[in-house]
């Protein structure tokens, strides 16, 4: 979403063929550098990139563009690089020619204030909001990371104090999404029934230790600070534009479905098979996205690689990574194959009559100087696919993830159902497996916990996400538990996945609220019903269009959806973290239903932080 707006905010600032200098905060300056090299940013007339809390070099007869938080701090900086004399009135230090002043969200109506009253109001030449104060990671998925532990934040009884702060942090955010996707969403959000009367931000649940843990209605409260915020835009865009650009009554309304991490504790737990999942679930990466590897090079020398696991970076990557690892490899293994013979220099590389293993594959690409760039391409996702299957095939994981989805689903992989005593028995043949590492078997606890509790320490946690700790559920099909979100969505199996598998949540809830049959009492709108779930013979809604600047996502999907506008947009945003699977499952139903869907959160869970963010919910930490 980003790119066109932060070009357009350095181009297009001053006169075209000028030289300027960009100047921004360390936060802006990271968003910035998340979507674009530097070079890129100097190609636009850009003579230097200087951060505002560092001592800078003047440039007293250029213009500054500036792209900026809006906080009291940034404003307080800007203001100093326009001091004035306050015996005298005259300037007395003069950083840049004029500023041009860009903030990545709203800036409050107070500062505002303050920077008009200043003496750096005469060189102000222009203010504007960009609205990208957000990560987007993929195509469909982006992040509104409010601090260091999101997790811990918003679900730990020792950071009541935070956890009003980080909602508004990421609300601002999911605005600056909404914003750059120029849509003008209704929202809903999801809340367990009355039953469990939890306050907003607020009451208290009594855990079976006896002490006092708050659960608070999260999704509810991220709900009602989005409204808010929206809310306050529209209004100031509509008297800033007059009250023109109404939307059509006739077009499908998007809307924006705000979740927390208790509608759906399975998916974090599970073991999915599919390429990205892997990667992400059993090897080590370097901050999220980054692999390190040892390759050959041309020469015969070993060198150390960093590869980036990104869509727009690697083709590879976006081609196969939903796709179950079994596929994966064979991919891989039928694509070298065709390059193999189609090169008459490299049979000799061949063994006769035997398939290469991905190992070999990986050698002979080595031993290829004139396939330089078919290595480059190849060898990265031929080493991380073999030690996928390295791992999977040297452990207990096909057997522990077929009865992962037997606990969750309660039927066998032929579709018998299984009764629970003989699940409670191979639950404990498994826990006493000495095969089985130890991540892998405290998933494989959490799984029934999810379910059933008796006395494990992890419940107290659990209540923190909503769970009922303190009766017993059955294992028959889903858990009934009252006045929560209940699904029963199964997978056919393909060739490389060998039996049914539970979908996340959030597929079928978006898939509900496409069909207009997702529940108003567990998913209330925080205002009025769009019109689509009303009578159409009483609508009489002026929605109007309030947008000015609009923004672009950095890469939207390759095939555009047809009709999309028509068919407005479904936001969905899971508070406290999204995984792989539900990344997954929003790409599937955008390339099925021909829709455009996106999903974010705060941050990205993998297995094991997800039980270590579990593990540390009832500790004090300074953050």
């Amino acid at each position: 979403m980003l790119v066109v707006g932060i070009i357009g905010a350095i181009s297009t600032a001053t006169a075209p063929g000028k030289w300027r200098v960009v100047v921004a905060d360390r936060p802006s300056l990271k968003i910035v550098s998340s979507v674009l090299k530097m070079h890129s940013v100097l190609e636009q007339n850009v003579v230097a990139i200087q951060l505002i809390t560092r001592n800078r070099q003047p440039y007293p007869e250029m213009d500054a563009v500036y792209i900026l938080v809006p906080c009291a701090d940034s404003i307080s900086r800007v203001i100093d690089d326009f001091k004035v004399d306050p015996r005298t009135g005259e300037l007395v230090q003069r950083q840049y020619a004029r500023a041009h002043l860009f903030f990545t969200g709203k800036l409050s109506d107070s500062l505002l204030a303050h920077l008009r009253s200043s003496p750096a109001a005469p060189f102000i030449k222009a203010a504007a909001e960009l609205y990208i104060e957000y990560n987007p990671i993929e195509s469909r998925v982006f992040l509104t990371t409010p601090s260091e532990q999101p997790f811990y934040a918003l679900y730990s009884p020792h950071a009541l104090n935070m956890v009003g702060s980080d909602l508004d942090a990421a609300a601002d955010r999911l605005l600056s999404v909404i914003v750059s996707l120029d849509i003008q969403p209704y929202v809903r959000y999801y809340r367990p029934s009355a039953s469990a009367p939890y306050e907003i931000l607020g009451s208290a649940l009594m855990s079976e230790s006896g002490a006092t843990a708050t659960c608070p209605r999260i999704a509810e409260s991220m709900a009602a600070l989005i409204q808010c915020k929206l809310n306050d835009y529209y209004s100031h865009e509509q008297s800033s534009s007059n009250g023109r650009g109404k939307r059509s009554n006739t077009l499908t309304p998007s809307v924006v479905i705000v979740l927390d991490r208790s509608v759906d504790l399975y998916s974090p737990l599970l073991h999915e098979f599919t390429y990205q999942a892997l990667v992400h679930d059993l090897l080590d990466l370097n901050a999220g996205n980054k692999y390190v590897y040892e390759a050959e090079s041309a020469n015969g020398h070993r060198q150390t690689i960093e590869a980036e696991l990104s869509e727009q970076k690697d083709p590879i990557w976006e081609k196969l990574r939903h796709w179950h690892i079994g596929d994966v490899s064979q991919t891989l293994a039928d694509q070298f194959e065709r390059l193999l013979k189609d090169n008459i220099g490299v049979q000799a590389a061949k063994q006769a009559s035997k398939k290469l293993t991905l190992h070999e594959m990986k050698a002979v690409l080595s031993e290829l100087p004139e396939f330089k760039r078919l290595q480059e391409s190849y060898s990265l996702h031929i080493d991380l696919a073999s030690k996928c299957l390295e791992i999977i095939n040297g452990s207990s994981l096909v057997m522990l993830a077929d009865f992962e989805q037997e606990i969750v689903t309660g039927r066998s992989a032929d579709g018998e159902f299984v009764d629970r005593t003989s699940l409670e028995t191979r639950l404990i043949s498994f826990l006493d497996d000495s095969e089985l590492d130890a991540p892998d078997r405290r998933r494989l606890e959490e799984v029934p916990q999810c379910l059933s509790v008796n006395d494990k320490r992890a419940a107290v946690n659990l209540q923190r996400l909503g769970v009922p700790t303190d009766r017993e559920e059955d294992f028959s099909g889903m858990p009934p538990l009252n006045g929560r979100y209940k699904w029963d969505a199964v997978t056919e199996p393909t060739d490389g996945q060998k039996r049914p598998r539970l979908e996340p949540a959030v597929k079928c809830i978006v898939a509900e609220q496409l069909s207009n049959t997702l529940s108003t009492e567990l998913f209330p709108w925080t205002e009025e019903a769009p019109p689509e779930c009303i009578p159409k013979h009483i609508l009489n809604i002026n929605a109007t269009s309030l947008r000015r600047n609009k923004s672009s996502w950095k890469r939207r999907p390759k095939s555009p959806m047809p009709d999309a506008e028509k068919k407005g947009v479904v936001i969905v945003y899971i508070a406290g973290g999204i995984t792989m699977s539900e990344m997954r499952a929003i790409y599937e139903l955008a390339d099925t239903l021909k829709r455009d869907i996106y999903i974010g959160s705060t941050h990205i869970i993998t297995p094991r932080g997800f039980l270590d963010d579990m593990k540390s919910l009832h500790l004090k930490m300074l953050l």
